[in-house]
């Protein structure tokens, strides 16, 4: 049976700057690293949306990124 162990957590906050010629958004991404893997997502959530408050830019996405090790 496969084991999957937490490796690392990394909050990602991602922030509109303007729009293309064609509407699309442009982005812009802040990248959190060595964030707890235990982290329950209640609390990534309340981090990431105050450090969004920070940002003059609007907020697009906040996104959590896990890096998981799979052992038999």
């Amino acid at each position: 049976m496969a084991i999957a162990t937490p490796l690392s957590r990394t909050l990602v906050l991602q922030f509109q700057v303007g729009t293309t010629t064609a509407g699309v958004p442009k982005l812009l991404a802040r990248r959190y690293p060595k964030v707890s893997p235990g982290a329950v997502d209640e609390d990534v959530l309340a981090v990431g949306q105050a450090l969004a408050a920070l940002f003059a830019e609007p907020l697009f996405l906040l996104d959590r990124l896990d890096d998981t090790g799979i052992s038999a």
